[in-house]
């Protein structure tokens, strides 16, 4: 198959093309498809599985990187603040120098014999105590000044440290960020890669179309064992009966219809798959939102669909959104119309990012386009 790829590619070179954006297009072909072919191999696993193990591995990569960024953020602050500690430090050791640096000065011109003369000048010996009792309150002052300055010295040196313990930190932590970058880096491009390979490789592809349909047939027996179907949220209530508002749901994110419920035909490869819902087109991160009230009865990983949330909107009546790149809701919670359920994402699928979108007729699948408003 890759052979008779190959051999086909070749024919715009025949024909004149550039023969080096050809030479790369094919090596890029060749290596997305050995890739493809070296993952499954390595796991023994359907395609989807293995999609599923690489987009895994990605989301604990950039969990990772996650992390250690935000690391590398707290020491940031810390050393800023280890920093301006240091330098607080600094100013105060300076105050207190100020303050000694004249006494000192003093004691210097007073020379060896210091404060004797003024003892011994003393005319009598009232004078003389009351000299002597001053000196001392001069040396206790001078020996507190001293003892702070010490004092001040000393936590400047702790501040010292602390920074260059914090700077180190940091600097080993923005090491870390970049291997946890280029981790996370190498893990989408293995998923890139494998894309691709579905994508272009006739094989693969129509691996994952039958896969694909048999997670259908799985997410229908799923939707099967579902709680029993609910009355109407609150007989009465606005928007409590799913069905009068058919024709009237909001679409679950903006976006265009690109395809369509029932029998699709791939242009490419002229395989035939059936579509239980639609694609939405719609922007990576946009938010999915409930389309009625219900109940949240699912809210997890479905192999084939990603993230997936059904919600129960009584009567029989489910919708279901899929391949989210973020899940905002949980099992069991109650919602109400527009409610943000997750966002748009490409979790499980080999498409890219889009929104996947069903409504279910007592377990039935039904074609969601009559349902929306125009």
């Amino acid at each position: 198959m890759v052979a008779l790829a190959a051999h086909l590619a070749l024919l715009p070179l025949l024909c004149g093309a550039d023969p080096r954006g050809q030479l790369q297009m094919l090596e890029a072909r060749r290596r997305a498809e050995e890739t493809a072919a070296r993952l499954l191999r390595e796991q023994e696993s359907s395609v989807l599985d293995t999609l599923a193990e690489a987009e895994s591995a990605l989301a604990e990569a950039e969990a990772e990187w996650r992390r250690v960024e935000a690391q590398r953020n707290e020491a940031q602050a810390s050393l800023a603040r280890a920093t301006e500690e240091e330098a607080a430090a600094a100013a105060r050791q300076e105050a207190r120098l100020a303050e000694l640096r004249p006494r000192l000065l003093a004691r210097a011109r007073a020379g060896s014999a210091g404060f004797v003369p003024a003892l011994l000048s003393a005319p009598s010996l009232s004078e003389l105590v009351k000299r002597r009792y001053l000196l001392d309150r001069i040396l206790s002052r001078d020996l507190a000044l001293l003892g702070a300055a010490r004092a001040a010295r000393e936590e400047r040196e702790r501040a010292r440290t602390e920074r260059q313990l914090e700077a180190s930190r940091l600097e080993a932590l923005a090491v870390e960020v970049e291997e946890r970058r280029a981790d996370a880096q190498a893990r989408r491009e293995e998923r890139e890669t494998l894309l691709s390979a579905l994508r272009t490789a006739r094989s693969f592809h129509e691996r994952a179309a039958t896969e694909t349909a048999a997670q259908a047939r799985r997410l229908e027996d799923f939707v099967a064992t579902l709680p029993p179907p609910r009355a109407s949220l609150s007989p009465g209530a606005p928007g409590g009966d799913f069905a009068s508002r058919r024709g009237r749901l909001p679409a679950p994110a903006p976006g265009t219809i690109t395809v369509a419920f029932g029998r699709v035909v791939n242009p490419r490869f002229n395989t035939v798959t059936v579509q239980n819902g639609i694609d939405i087109a719609a922007p990576r991160g946009v938010p999915v939102r409930a389309v009625a009230p219900g109940r949240v009865v699912h809210a997890g990983w479905f192999k084939g669909y990603g993230n997936l949330v059904i919600v129960d909107h009584g009567d029989g009546y489910h919708t279901l959104v899929a391949h989210l790149g973020a899940m905002r809701t949980a099992m069991g919670e109650a919602v109400e119309a527009g409610t943000v359920l997750g966002t748009v994402g490409d979790t499980g699928s080999w498409k890219g990012p889009f929104l996947y979108f069903e409504v279910r007729e007592h377990g039935r699948p039904v074609d969601p386009r009559p349902w929306l408003g125009h």
